[in-house]
């Protein structure tokens, strides 16, 4: 069922976020505009800290678009109103993770597949995405 895959989807995109690396890597010679290519470029941020989040609240104006997108596709796979339900949910759920992406990129997509793989995060093979679902 798609809506537990996109649970597990979920689970997925939070822990390779939080395992992600941002260790520094030493430039092997060669040099980029700024820099030295050793790692001693300049930089003219602000240093102020800026929130990329995005209100999860913006998640409720898709809604009706991510529902509209499982009930077109439902006609052509047999899903059923619950697995649409389902579905809509999950999306919305992983949307509340990370709103500046997902609303961002439902409001440019016309298809399920283009919605699952532009806009969500990949599945794995084992299916522990949907583990943080557990016991809810």
């Amino acid at each position: 069922m798609r809506g537990l895959r996109v649970g597990l989807l979920i689970a997925a995109t939070l822990v390779l976020g939080s395992a992600a690396c941002a260790c520094k890597q030493k430039g092997s010679g060669g040099t980029r505009p700024g820099g030295d290519g050793d790692g001693g470029g300049t930089g003219t941020g602000s240093g102020k800290v800026v929130d990329t989040s995005g209100d999860p609240a913006a998640c409720d104006g898709i809604s009706s678009k991510v529902t509209g997108l499982y009930q077109a596709s439902a006609e052509r796979t047999k899903m059923t109103p619950e697995e649409v339900t389902d579905n809509a949910a999950m999306v919305i759920a992983e949307c509340r993770s990370a709103p500046n992406h997902v609303v961002a990129c439902v409001q440019k997509v016309t298809s399920v597949v283009q919605l699952e793989t532009l806009c969500l995060g990949k599945l794995d093979d084992e299916g522990t995405e949907g583990l943080q679902f557990e016991g809810k």
